[in-house]
Protein backbone atom coordinates (compact mmCIF):
# COMPACT_ATOMS: atom_id res chain seq x y z
CA UNK A 1 0.00 0.00 0.00
CA UNK A 2 2.61 2.34 0.83
CA UNK A 3 4.14 1.68 -2.48
CA UNK A 4 1.30 2.57 -4.18
CA UNK A 5 0.85 5.83 -2.37
CA UNK A 6 4.65 6.52 -3.60
CA UNK A 7 3.62 5.99 -7.19
CA UNK A 8 0.52 8.17 -6.72
CA UNK A 9 2.12 10.96 -4.89
CA UNK A 10 4.61 10.78 -7.88
CA UNK A 11 2.13 10.53 -10.72
CA UNK A 12 0.05 13.64 -8.92
CA UNK A 13 3.61 15.73 -8.80
CA UNK A 14 4.23 14.53 -12.34
CA UNK A 15 0.83 15.75 -13.50
CA UNK A 16 1.37 19.80 -11.49
CA UNK A 17 4.64 19.82 -13.59
CA UNK A 18 2.41 19.32 -17.14
CA UNK A 19 -0.16 21.20 -15.83
CA UNK A 20 2.68 24.28 -14.87
CA UNK A 21 4.41 23.27 -18.45
CA UNK A 22 1.08 23.31 -20.16
CA UNK A 23 -0.05 27.27 -18.82
CA UNK A 24 3.59 28.44 -19.36
CA UNK A 25 3.27 27.29 -23.16
CA UNK A 26 -0.32 28.92 -23.46
CA UNK A 27 1.22 32.04 -21.39
CA UNK A 28 3.96 32.59 -24.39
CA UNK A 29 1.78 31.41 -26.81
CA UNK A 30 -0.10 34.23 -26.11
CA UNK A 31 2.51 36.90 -25.62
CA UNK A 32 4.31 35.56 -28.68
CA UNK A 33 0.95 36.22 -31.02
CA UNK A 34 0.23 39.28 -28.70
CA UNK A 35 3.76 40.82 -29.67
CA UNK A 36 4.68 39.38 -33.10
CA UNK A 37 1.04 37.86 -34.24
CA UNK A 38 1.18 40.72 -37.03
CA UNK A 39 5.22 40.47 -38.15
CA UNK A 40 4.31 36.24 -38.45
CA UNK A 41 1.04 37.01 -40.57
CA UNK A 42 2.57 39.51 -43.04
CA UNK A 43 5.09 36.54 -43.70
CA UNK A 44 5.32 35.37 -47.44
CA UNK A 45 5.70 31.66 -45.95
CA UNK A 46 1.99 32.58 -44.46
CA UNK A 47 -0.09 29.39 -45.89
CA UNK A 48 -3.20 31.05 -45.24
CA UNK A 49 -1.99 34.11 -47.21
CA UNK A 50 -0.31 32.43 -50.14
CA UNK A 51 -3.86 30.26 -50.51
CA UNK A 52 -5.49 33.26 -50.61
CA UNK A 53 -3.75 34.60 -53.14
CA UNK A 54 -5.53 32.47 -55.89
CA UNK A 55 -8.63 34.89 -55.71
CA UNK A 56 -8.95 37.05 -58.24
CA UNK A 57 -10.31 39.92 -56.38
CA UNK A 58 -7.47 41.13 -54.11
CA UNK A 59 -8.21 44.79 -53.64
CA UNK A 60 -5.69 47.83 -54.68
CA UNK A 61 -3.05 49.46 -53.74
CA UNK A 62 -2.84 53.54 -54.15
CA UNK A 63 -0.70 56.33 -53.52
CA UNK A 64 -1.91 59.07 -51.46
CA UNK A 65 -3.01 60.81 -54.25
CA UNK A 66 -5.43 57.97 -55.92
CA UNK A 67 -2.77 57.03 -58.42
CA UNK A 68 -3.15 53.40 -59.33
CA UNK A 69 -0.05 50.89 -58.07
CA UNK A 70 -1.37 47.38 -57.97
CA UNK A 71 -4.48 45.56 -58.82
CA UNK A 72 -5.59 42.08 -59.62
CA UNK A 73 -6.60 41.54 -63.27
CA UNK A 74 -8.10 37.50 -63.44
CA UNK A 75 -5.85 36.10 -61.84
CA UNK A 76 -2.42 38.07 -62.55
CA UNK A 77 -1.26 41.06 -60.15
CA UNK A 78 -0.61 43.74 -61.95
CA UNK A 79 1.08 46.92 -60.86
CA UNK A 80 1.51 50.84 -61.78
CA UNK A 81 1.35 51.38 -65.65
CA UNK A 82 4.57 53.95 -65.81
CA UNK A 83 7.16 51.88 -65.29
CA UNK A 84 9.52 54.51 -63.37
CA UNK A 85 6.64 54.61 -60.99
CA UNK A 86 6.43 50.60 -60.44
CA UNK A 87 10.68 50.54 -60.47
CA UNK A 88 10.67 53.45 -57.78
CA UNK A 89 7.78 52.14 -55.45
CA UNK A 90 8.67 48.39 -55.61
CA UNK A 91 10.40 48.07 -52.52
CA UNK A 92 7.37 49.91 -50.63
CA UNK A 93 4.62 47.85 -52.58
CA UNK A 94 6.37 45.06 -52.54
CA UNK A 95 4.85 41.71 -54.70
CA UNK A 96 2.82 38.58 -53.90
CA UNK A 97 6.08 36.46 -54.55
CA UNK A 98 7.27 37.53 -51.43
CA UNK A 99 10.57 38.56 -53.17
CA UNK A 100 10.83 41.74 -51.41
CA UNK A 101 8.12 42.20 -48.33
CA UNK A 102 6.08 45.70 -49.04
CA UNK A 103 2.65 46.93 -48.83
CA UNK A 104 1.57 43.27 -50.41
CA UNK A 105 2.53 41.24 -47.22
CA UNK A 106 1.97 43.86 -44.44
CA UNK A 107 -1.50 44.64 -44.99
CA UNK A 108 -2.40 41.16 -46.92
CA UNK A 109 -5.31 40.57 -44.40
CA UNK A 110 -6.85 43.12 -45.79
CA UNK A 111 -6.02 42.70 -49.24
CA UNK A 112 -7.55 39.53 -49.49
CA UNK A 113 -10.15 39.72 -47.07
CA UNK A 114 -8.69 37.72 -44.23
CA UNK A 115 -9.96 40.47 -41.46
CA UNK A 116 -13.43 39.30 -42.62
CA UNK A 117 -15.90 36.98 -41.22
CA UNK A 118 -17.37 34.56 -43.98
CA UNK A 119 -20.63 36.65 -43.61
CA UNK A 120 -19.08 39.57 -44.37
CA UNK A 121 -17.13 38.62 -46.57
CA UNK A 122 -20.31 37.53 -48.85
CA UNK A 123 -21.45 40.64 -47.85
CA UNK A 124 -18.57 42.13 -50.29
CA UNK A 125 -18.52 39.59 -52.43
CA UNK A 126 -15.44 38.08 -51.88
CA UNK A 127 -13.25 41.04 -52.75
CA UNK A 128 -10.62 42.27 -50.95
CA UNK A 129 -9.98 45.61 -48.99
CA UNK A 130 -8.41 48.64 -51.43
CA UNK A 131 -5.24 50.66 -49.81
CA UNK A 132 -4.48 53.71 -49.70
CA UNK A 133 -1.10 54.30 -48.64
CA UNK A 134 0.99 57.33 -47.30
CA UNK A 135 3.63 57.81 -50.20
CA UNK A 136 3.44 60.10 -53.22
CA UNK A 137 4.44 58.39 -55.97
CA UNK A 138 5.26 61.51 -57.98
CA UNK A 139 7.89 61.94 -55.43
CA UNK A 140 9.04 58.89 -55.47
CA UNK A 141 9.20 58.68 -59.31
CA UNK A 142 11.33 61.79 -58.89
CA UNK A 143 14.03 60.45 -56.42
CA UNK A 144 14.21 57.38 -58.40
CA UNK A 145 15.49 59.46 -61.27
CA UNK A 146 17.72 61.23 -59.89
CA UNK A 147 20.07 58.74 -57.93
CA UNK A 148 22.99 58.09 -59.86
CA UNK A 149 24.46 55.44 -57.39
CA UNK A 150 22.89 52.79 -55.40
CA UNK A 151 21.27 53.46 -51.64
CA UNK A 152 18.66 54.89 -50.51
CA UNK A 153 16.24 57.73 -49.74
CA UNK A 154 13.39 58.24 -47.42
CA UNK A 155 11.39 61.15 -46.25
CA UNK A 156 8.38 61.49 -43.59
CA UNK A 157 6.00 64.21 -42.38
CA UNK A 158 7.94 64.69 -39.04
CA UNK A 159 4.70 66.14 -37.36
CA UNK A 160 2.43 63.23 -39.09
CA UNK A 161 4.77 60.14 -39.34
CA UNK A 162 3.76 59.49 -42.80
CA UNK A 163 6.43 58.46 -44.94
CA UNK A 164 5.94 60.68 -48.31
CA UNK A 165 8.81 58.64 -49.86
CA UNK A 166 10.58 55.41 -49.72
CA UNK A 167 13.17 54.25 -52.26
CA UNK A 168 15.41 51.72 -52.12
CA UNK A 169 18.50 51.45 -55.30
CA UNK A 170 19.05 48.96 -57.08
CA UNK A 171 15.24 48.27 -58.07
CA UNK A 172 13.32 45.60 -59.74
CA UNK A 173 10.37 45.66 -61.91
CA UNK A 174 7.12 43.31 -60.29
CA UNK A 175 5.54 42.89 -63.40
CA UNK A 176 8.69 41.18 -64.78
CA UNK A 177 9.18 38.82 -62.07
CA UNK A 178 7.18 35.81 -63.17
CA UNK A 179 10.14 35.55 -65.97
CA UNK A 180 12.60 35.63 -63.63
CA UNK A 181 14.45 32.39 -62.76
CA UNK A 182 16.16 31.57 -60.07
CA UNK A 183 19.79 31.62 -62.00
CA UNK A 184 18.97 35.56 -62.65
CA UNK A 185 18.35 36.65 -59.27
CA UNK A 186 20.96 38.41 -57.84
CA UNK A 187 19.09 38.84 -54.94
CA UNK A 188 20.38 42.71 -54.32
CA UNK A 189 17.31 44.40 -56.26
CA UNK A 190 15.14 42.88 -53.68
CA UNK A 191 16.67 43.93 -50.40
CA UNK A 192 14.43 47.50 -48.80
CA UNK A 193 17.66 49.41 -48.17
CA UNK A 194 15.64 52.02 -46.40
CA UNK A 195 14.38 49.66 -43.52
CA UNK A 196 16.95 46.64 -43.82
CA UNK A 197 20.12 48.41 -45.29
CA UNK A 198 22.68 48.87 -42.54
CA UNK A 199 25.51 51.08 -42.86
CA UNK A 200 28.43 53.03 -40.80
CA UNK A 201 26.24 56.41 -39.71
CA UNK A 202 29.68 58.64 -40.70
CA UNK A 203 29.50 61.82 -39.26
CA UNK A 204 25.56 62.07 -39.11
CA UNK A 205 27.10 60.12 -35.55
CA UNK A 206 28.01 63.41 -34.46
CA UNK A 207 24.39 64.40 -33.68
CA UNK A 208 24.15 61.64 -31.23
CA UNK A 209 27.76 62.51 -30.00
CA UNK A 210 26.57 66.01 -29.43
CA UNK A 211 22.99 65.30 -27.81
CA UNK A 212 25.48 63.19 -25.29
CA UNK A 213 27.54 66.17 -24.89
CA UNK A 214 24.78 68.69 -24.00
CA UNK A 215 22.91 66.40 -21.88
CA UNK A 216 26.15 65.39 -19.72
CA UNK A 217 27.21 69.24 -19.32
CA UNK A 218 30.54 68.77 -21.58
CA UNK A 219 29.46 71.67 -23.57
CA UNK A 220 33.10 73.76 -22.84
CA UNK A 221 35.39 71.55 -24.42
CA UNK A 222 37.52 73.06 -26.66
CA UNK A 223 41.21 71.79 -28.79
CA UNK A 224 42.93 72.12 -31.66
CA UNK A 225 42.95 70.09 -34.59
CA UNK A 226 45.63 69.78 -36.52
CA UNK A 227 44.21 67.47 -38.93
CA UNK A 228 45.35 63.88 -36.76
CA UNK A 229 45.27 62.77 -33.38
CA UNK A 230 46.79 59.81 -31.71
CA UNK A 231 43.79 58.50 -29.09
CA UNK A 232 44.97 55.05 -27.20
CA UNK A 233 47.45 54.03 -30.83
CA UNK A 234 44.72 54.95 -32.89
CA UNK A 235 45.00 57.57 -35.53
CA UNK A 236 41.85 59.35 -36.24
CA UNK A 237 42.00 61.59 -39.69
CA UNK A 238 40.13 64.82 -40.85
CA UNK A 239 39.58 65.51 -44.40
CA UNK A 240 40.87 68.99 -44.28
CA UNK A 241 44.33 69.48 -44.63
CA UNK A 242 46.17 70.67 -41.85
CA UNK A 243 43.16 70.41 -39.77
CA UNK A 244 40.04 73.01 -38.50
CA UNK A 245 42.26 75.25 -35.90
CA UNK A 246 41.06 75.86 -32.38
CA UNK A 247 37.39 74.31 -32.77
CA UNK A 248 34.83 74.01 -29.85
CA UNK A 249 31.15 72.08 -29.92
CA UNK A 250 29.40 74.81 -32.49
CA UNK A 251 32.38 75.00 -34.72
CA UNK A 252 33.73 71.54 -34.83
CA UNK A 253 30.00 70.07 -35.78
CA UNK A 254 29.23 72.70 -38.73
CA UNK A 255 32.82 71.50 -39.81
CA UNK A 256 32.59 68.11 -38.84
CA UNK A 257 35.71 68.36 -37.07
CA UNK A 258 37.00 64.24 -36.51
CA UNK A 259 39.57 65.10 -34.01
CA UNK A 260 37.48 67.21 -31.91
CA UNK A 261 34.79 64.07 -31.43
CA UNK A 262 37.05 61.88 -31.33
CA UNK A 263 38.58 63.72 -28.12
CA UNK A 264 34.92 64.67 -26.79
CA UNK A 265 33.92 61.11 -27.25
CA UNK A 266 36.94 60.23 -24.54
CA UNK A 267 36.11 62.92 -22.49
CA UNK A 268 32.06 61.85 -22.04
CA UNK A 269 33.55 57.81 -21.96
CA UNK A 270 31.43 55.02 -22.65
CA UNK A 271 28.79 54.81 -20.08
CA UNK A 272 26.97 58.24 -21.33
CA UNK A 273 28.25 57.68 -25.39
CA UNK A 274 25.89 53.86 -24.37
CA UNK A 275 23.47 55.69 -22.47
CA UNK A 276 22.72 58.07 -25.34
CA UNK A 277 22.47 55.58 -27.73
CA UNK A 278 20.20 53.57 -26.64
CA UNK A 279 18.03 56.95 -25.62
CA UNK A 280 18.16 57.34 -29.53
CA UNK A 281 16.64 53.47 -29.87
CA UNK A 282 20.29 52.02 -30.96
CA UNK A 283 20.48 48.81 -29.72
CA UNK A 284 16.49 48.21 -30.20
CA UNK A 285 14.30 46.02 -31.55
CA UNK A 286 11.86 48.34 -33.79
CA UNK A 287 7.90 46.98 -33.27
CA UNK A 288 6.58 49.27 -36.20
CA UNK A 289 3.20 48.08 -37.25
CA UNK A 290 3.16 49.02 -41.10
CA UNK A 291 6.49 47.41 -41.84
CA UNK A 292 9.77 45.75 -40.30
CA UNK A 293 12.95 47.25 -40.18
CA UNK A 294 16.19 45.83 -38.68
CA UNK A 295 17.60 46.96 -35.35
CA UNK A 296 20.58 49.90 -35.59
CA UNK A 297 23.69 48.87 -33.58
CA UNK A 298 26.15 50.84 -30.76
CA UNK A 299 28.20 48.33 -29.09
CA UNK A 300 30.45 48.80 -26.19
CA UNK A 301 33.98 50.34 -27.27
CA UNK A 302 36.55 47.87 -25.82
CA UNK A 303 39.16 51.08 -25.52
CA UNK A 304 39.37 54.59 -25.55
CA UNK A 305 40.87 54.50 -29.22
CA UNK A 306 37.83 52.37 -30.49
CA UNK A 307 35.39 55.02 -28.31
CA UNK A 308 36.85 58.25 -30.34
CA UNK A 309 35.90 55.92 -33.59
CA UNK A 310 32.01 55.28 -33.07
CA UNK A 311 31.88 58.67 -31.20
CA UNK A 312 32.32 59.79 -35.58
CA UNK A 313 30.30 57.24 -37.04
CA UNK A 314 32.62 54.36 -37.43
CA UNK A 315 33.91 51.61 -35.51
CA UNK A 316 31.23 48.94 -35.18
CA UNK A 317 28.21 51.64 -35.66
CA UNK A 318 25.48 50.33 -37.94
CA UNK A 319 22.27 52.73 -38.55
CA UNK A 320 19.51 51.99 -41.52
CA UNK A 321 18.29 55.27 -43.11
CA UNK A 322 14.63 55.11 -41.68
CA UNK A 323 16.58 55.09 -37.97
CA UNK A 324 18.52 57.95 -39.27
CA UNK A 325 15.79 59.85 -40.72
CA UNK A 326 13.78 59.59 -37.54
CA UNK A 327 16.75 60.53 -35.71
CA UNK A 328 16.76 64.01 -37.52
CA UNK A 329 12.73 64.03 -37.59
CA UNK A 330 13.29 63.93 -33.84
CA UNK A 331 15.59 67.25 -33.22
CA UNK A 332 12.46 68.89 -35.72
CA UNK A 333 9.74 67.71 -33.45
CA UNK A 334 11.27 69.46 -30.34
CA UNK A 335 13.09 66.18 -29.51
CA UNK A 336 9.57 63.63 -30.01
CA UNK A 337 10.07 60.98 -32.74
CA UNK A 338 6.43 60.32 -34.46
CA UNK A 339 5.81 56.63 -35.21
CA UNK A 340 6.75 56.13 -39.48
CA UNK A 341 3.37 54.89 -41.00
CA UNK A 342 2.48 53.66 -44.72
CA UNK A 343 -0.71 52.77 -43.98
CA UNK A 344 -3.63 55.82 -44.62
CA UNK A 345 -6.67 54.25 -45.48
CA UNK A 346 -8.33 50.77 -45.91
CA UNK A 347 -11.48 50.77 -47.73
CA UNK A 348 -14.25 47.96 -48.56
CA UNK A 349 -15.99 49.52 -51.23
CA UNK A 350 -17.84 52.67 -50.06
CA UNK A 351 -16.57 52.23 -46.07
CA UNK A 352 -13.84 52.77 -44.31
CA UNK A 353 -12.39 50.13 -41.92
CA UNK A 354 -9.21 52.55 -40.67
CA UNK A 355 -8.03 56.24 -40.71
CA UNK A 356 -4.42 56.71 -40.21
CA UNK A 357 -3.65 58.71 -36.78
CA UNK A 358 -0.42 60.09 -35.97
CA UNK A 359 1.02 58.17 -32.91
CA UNK A 360 4.23 59.10 -30.88
CA UNK A 361 6.91 56.46 -31.02
CA UNK A 362 9.18 58.39 -28.39
CA UNK A 363 11.03 61.21 -27.15
CA UNK A 364 14.83 60.60 -27.75
CA UNK A 365 16.42 64.07 -26.51
CA UNK A 366 14.43 67.02 -24.32
CA UNK A 367 13.10 69.87 -26.25
CA UNK A 368 16.74 71.92 -25.18
CA UNK A 369 18.80 69.81 -26.26
CA UNK A 370 17.01 69.38 -29.43
CA UNK A 371 17.03 73.24 -30.10
CA UNK A 372 20.59 73.67 -29.50
CA UNK A 373 21.20 70.51 -32.15
CA UNK A 374 18.62 72.37 -34.51
CA UNK A 375 20.99 75.69 -34.53
CA UNK A 376 24.21 73.84 -35.41
CA UNK A 377 22.19 71.60 -37.88
CA UNK A 378 20.82 75.10 -39.37
CA UNK A 379 24.63 76.48 -39.37
CA UNK A 380 25.87 73.06 -41.44
CA UNK A 381 23.63 74.30 -44.26
CA UNK A 382 24.46 77.90 -44.11
CA UNK A 383 27.88 77.89 -43.83
CA UNK A 384 29.26 74.63 -43.20
CA UNK A 385 29.74 71.13 -45.03
CA UNK A 386 25.66 71.10 -46.34
CA UNK A 387 25.65 73.96 -48.25
CA UNK A 388 24.57 72.17 -51.15
CA UNK A 389 21.24 71.65 -49.62
CA UNK A 390 20.24 74.69 -49.21
CA UNK A 391 17.20 75.61 -50.76
CA UNK A 392 15.03 79.17 -51.81
CA UNK A 393 11.77 76.74 -51.07
CA UNK A 394 12.48 75.79 -47.63
CA UNK A 395 15.07 76.37 -44.62
CA UNK A 396 17.09 73.24 -44.37
CA UNK A 397 18.58 71.88 -41.40
CA UNK A 398 20.96 69.33 -41.55
CA UNK A 399 24.27 67.01 -41.08
CA UNK A 400 26.33 65.70 -44.05
CA UNK A 401 28.11 61.97 -43.24
CA UNK A 402 31.06 60.40 -44.99
CA UNK A 403 31.19 56.69 -43.92
CA UNK A 404 34.28 54.40 -44.48
CA UNK A 405 33.97 50.72 -45.42
CA UNK A 406 36.86 48.77 -47.16
CA UNK A 407 35.69 46.47 -50.02
CA UNK A 408 38.27 44.52 -52.33
CA UNK A 409 41.15 45.77 -49.53
CA UNK A 410 40.17 49.51 -50.39
CA UNK A 411 38.91 52.15 -48.21
CA UNK A 412 36.17 53.67 -50.16
CA UNK A 413 32.78 56.20 -48.54
CA UNK A 414 29.40 55.90 -48.52
CA UNK A 415 27.42 59.60 -48.89
CA UNK A 416 25.39 60.48 -46.20
CA UNK A 417 23.03 63.68 -45.36
CA UNK A 418 19.70 63.77 -42.50
CA UNK A 419 17.84 66.68 -42.51
CA UNK A 420 14.67 68.26 -42.04
CA UNK A 421 12.99 71.57 -43.26
CA UNK A 422 10.98 74.24 -41.14
CA UNK A 423 8.53 73.44 -39.62
CA UNK A 424 6.21 75.50 -42.82
CA UNK A 425 6.88 72.58 -44.83
CA UNK A 426 7.71 69.66 -41.81
CA UNK A 427 9.75 67.18 -43.90
CA UNK A 428 12.18 64.53 -42.65
CA UNK A 429 15.13 62.99 -44.98
CA UNK A 430 17.44 60.48 -44.96
CA UNK A 431 19.87 59.87 -47.78
CA UNK A 432 22.68 57.70 -48.29
CA UNK A 433 24.11 56.48 -51.86
CA UNK A 434 26.66 53.62 -51.85
CA UNK A 435 30.84 54.22 -52.73
CA UNK A 436 29.31 57.79 -54.02
CA UNK A 437 32.17 59.87 -51.88
CA UNK A 438 31.63 62.38 -49.30
CA UNK A 439 28.63 63.50 -48.37
CA UNK A 440 28.76 66.80 -48.69
CA UNK A 441 29.30 66.59 -52.53
CA UNK A 442 26.67 63.60 -53.11
CA UNK A 443 23.94 62.77 -50.79
CA UNK A 444 23.80 66.70 -49.79
CA UNK A 445 22.38 68.20 -53.17
CA UNK A 446 19.98 65.49 -53.88
CA UNK A 447 18.40 66.18 -50.52
CA UNK A 448 18.04 69.92 -51.25
CA UNK A 449 16.78 68.69 -54.94
CA UNK A 450 14.51 66.41 -53.05
CA UNK A 451 13.11 68.28 -50.57
CA UNK A 452 12.57 70.76 -53.30
CA UNK A 453 10.31 68.72 -54.92
CA UNK A 454 8.51 67.74 -52.15
CA UNK A 455 7.49 71.64 -51.70
CA UNK A 456 6.59 72.16 -55.24
CA UNK A 457 4.23 69.12 -54.92
CA UNK A 458 2.47 71.25 -51.86
CA UNK A 459 4.02 69.26 -48.79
Amino acid sequence: MKKKRNINRHMQGMLAVFICMFAALGGYLTYSMATYGDEWFSTAYNPRISAARNIADAGSIYDRNGILLAHSVGDERRYAEDGDTRRAVSHIVGDVYGKSLGAENYFAKYLYGLDKGILDKLETGGKGADITLTVDAALCRYIYNNMEHHGAVVVMNYQTGEILASVSAPTFDPNTLKEITEEDEEGSEYLNRVTQGRYPPGSTMKILTTAAAIENGVTGFETDCTGSAIIDGQRVTCPTEGGHGHVDLTSAFTRSCNVYYAYLSEELGNANMLNTARQFAYNTAFKFPDFNMLESRFEQPGNDGDLAWAGIGQYTDLVTPMHNMLISAGVANGGVVMQPNTLLDVRYGEDSIYNYAPTQYKSIMDGGTAATLAGFMRDTVESGTATSADIGAAVMNGKTGTAEYVEDGQVKNHSWFVGYADPAHPLAIAVILEGAGFGSAHATPLAGQVIEKAVELGY
